[in-house]
């Protein structure tokens, strides 16, 4: 009778740690049916933190690690054609930052199986700010003149391009998601320049100052560059839209006028949703 009573017992012990975890698991699964938010009057409020860290070497010579801060206001401003047939969302974008008002606008829509952003006015949403403490950055083999351009460079591929259609329009179209948003599921972000893919690697609960989100956690890799293992970069999807953005370059290597070697940075940037606006 002992035997089948201790049976039972840990029977239910089983059956609820699979309920326990398979809960767990639900509570976490976002919207499967999920296509990102494009409503003209949707809106996203952010906070980001970047911060400079520099090695002792490089302090010793005189840079100071640095952290500075910015918000940006994100709203759906428009339903319109661009380059005379092309139909899209116009996202308008502002970012202040130590005082100074940013704008630009960049021009998403969603087809079939994808989000597309098409192209962009002035893209300084979540683009860290410059600093002028160093003459040159080598990263990846190349040298940049600040921080800002590293981190255009991992975002689009390249520094400014050559697509422009007229005055105003970077085209530059890219997918940032394939539908349906499954774990696992890999696509190619662009491959112009430099490859950049994105690859979902799971689901999380993400607690930011806008409330808790169920997100896939998207992983930005490039698989044919050598730097890849000095970059860390995930985006969190809800179905509220971006949540939350983490960026963390390692091993950047600093150098004066005359090409000495200064020092190393390694550098963090933190995005994350304080407010939105979402109609369905």
């Amino acid at each position: 009778m002992k035997s089948k009573n201790l049976l039972l017992i840990l029977r239910i012990i089983i059956l609820s740690m699979i309920c326990i975890i398979g809960c767990e698991n639900d509570n976490v699964k976002p919207n499967m049916d999920f296509v990102y938010p494009l409503t003209v009057g949707n809106s996203w409020e952010y906070e980001k933190l970047f911060t400079l860290d520099f090695d002792s070497l490089a302090t010793f010579n005189g840079l100071t690690d640095t952290t500075f801060y910015s918000t940006g206001f994100v709203e759906i401003i428009a339903y319109e054609v661009i380059f005379d047939s092309l139909e899209v969302y116009n996202f308008s974008t502002t970012i202040t930052e130590d005082g100074n008002v940013l704008t630009g606008n960049e021009f998403y829509n969603n087809n079939d199986n994808s989000l597309i952003s098409y192209g962009y006015i002035n893209p300084f949403m979540f683009t860290p700010k410059s600093n002028e403490n160093f003459v040159s950055i080598i990263f990846d083999d190349k040298k940049f003149s600040d921080v800002r351009e590293i981190f255009d460079y991992i975002k689009r591929g390249i520094i400014g391009n050559d697509y422009s259609k007229n005055d105003s329009i970077y085209y530059d179209p890219v997918k940032c998601l394939e539908y349906p948003l499954r774990e696992n599921n890999q696509w190619i972000y662009r491959t112009y320049d430099i490859r950049i893919d994105k690859t979902i690697i799971g689901v999380e609960k993400i607690d930011v100052p806008a409330g808790e989100f169920n997100c896939w956690k998207i992983q930005w890799t490039y698989p044919e560059l050598s730097f890849n293992d000095d970059i860390e970069f995930y985006d969190f999807v809800s179905h509220e839209g971006l949540v939350q953005r983490l960026i963390e370059f390692k091993n950047m290597a600093y150098i004066d006028e005359f090409g000495n070697f200064i020092g190393y940075l390694n550098s963090t940037e933190e995005t994350y949703l304080t407010d939105y606006q979402i109609y369905d």
